[in-house]
């Protein structure tokens, strides 16, 4: 009997250490009915929250507005909500166009949205805060033609870059990236300027991803469109962000990076940085989730198969502070269902760590999986 009871606690004790070497993962729905979140870290460890809620008394329409919330982590719940947009918007049906969120060392949110119906890149910022946002602002008047999918934007210190493709939406092959800079946390901005190659042409309908790499390089990772079939994960490094951009330059292609299509894939991906080692970018290729390690491009590979044969869509990353990966995403997606949620933690090391996702969890309709690391090391994942 006491040889059982050891063998039992040993059992235990196993399981205990299984959970906590991988990390705990909490899944919750979006708080207040909300659609199409988005998680990110303050350089705290804090958790913030973006997301779309449509208006009460319009249960049938798609008018709504982005709300803020920060996560306390003690209690496991989200604060009051503060509004972002000032005016409701229709919300895009389409995952491609998601609001974006960033954080400045000045405490300040920063956030950017598509508005589909007059087709312009808005902004907006938190005081430090981050109990009111500031009027929002039209952000894109010179290189507007066939703005159409979801721009992203990065903070890094007191620096802001909003990054959007435009161009002809006839004419993908000759589409390209555009950026605005800002270096006073959201004050002011520079001119709008031209980034890629557009030889390269852009994806009209997919979003990109953007994340300084340090203070003064930039990078964008983005959808191609060469000759109209070539929708490849294009990694473009901007140097001299911090002052005057002094150049541009494209990583080598893996072929996991590359999808020959002659239709857009209307596809997202997501990019995490995590201390000084840790950048990775998750994205879609060929209808399955992809990673990167963005330090070391070589390393890059499949996450895992899908539930059924379906295809993978809409990832979302986060690494805690053991270096622990955990990729999110949505399967046997439509026009407006969100999916069934899948989700894998990797090592480090790039060893699957066993997680299985074996509850079967339906993605709100028109919305997408987010995640992020928690202090503790436990994981936070919303759809």
């Amino acid at each position: 009997m006491l040889a059982i009871f050891r063998l039992f606690s040993m059992v235990l004790l196993l399981s205990a250490w299984a959970i906590a070497a991988q990390g705990e993962v909490l899944i919750k729905a979006t708080p207040d009915n909300g659609v199409q979140p988005r998680l990110t870290l303050d350089a705290n460890g804090g958790v913030h929250l973006l997301y779309f809620k449509k208006r009460l008394n319009t249960p049938a329409a798609r008018e709504g507005n982005l709300y803020y919330r920060q996560y306390d982590v003690e209690t496991g719940r989200f604060g009051l909500a503060v509004k972002v947009s000032s005016s409701a918007f229709a919300m895009q049906t389409f995952s491609i166009a998601r609001a974006a969120m960033a954080i400045t060392d000045d405490g300040r949110i920063h956030v950017m949205w598509y508005y589909p119906r007059t087709a312009e890149f808005i902004y907006s910022r938190s005081n430090p805060e981050r109990t009111a946002f500031e009027q929002q602002r039209s952000m894109v008047e010179n290189f507007r033609e066939g703005i159409d999918a979801g721009g992203d934007l990065a903070a890094i210190g007191s620096q802001v870059a909003l990054v959007w493709g435009a161009g002809d939406l006839q004419a993908e092959d000759e589409r390209t990236m555009f950026a605005r800079f800002s270096h006073d946390a959201g004050e002011s901005f520079g001119e709008e300027i031209m980034l890629s190659n557009p030889d390269l042409g852009a994806c009209a309908c997919c979003s990109l991803a953007t994340d300084y790499l340090d203070e003064s390089n930039l990078l964008v990772a983005y959808r191609s469109a060469i000759d109209g079939i070539g929708r490849h994960m294009q990694l473009l490094t901007v140097s001299g962000t911090d002052n005057e951009l002094t150049g541009a330059s494209y990583g080598s292609m893996h072929d996991l990076q590359q999808w020959e299509l002659s239709a857009c894939p209307l596809s997202t991906n997501d990019i995490v940085r995590a201390g000084d080692d840790q950048r990775w970018l998750v994205f879609e290729t060929e209808s399955r989730i992809v990673q990167m390690d963005l330090r070391n491009q070589a390393d890059i590979a499949k996450i895992a198969e899908p539930f059924t044969e379906t295809r993978q869509k809409n990832p979302a990353l986060a690494i805690n502070d053991q270096g622990l990966r955990l990729i999110a995403w949505g399967e046997a997606i439509s026009h407006a269902r969100g999916g069934r949620l899948n989700i894998r933690i990797v090592e480090k090391n790039g060893e699957d760590t066993g997680y299985v996702l074996e509850e079967e969890i339906e993605i709100t309709q028109y919305s997408f999986p987010a995640a992020a690391a928690l202090p503790d090391g436990n994981f936070l994942v919303l759809y």
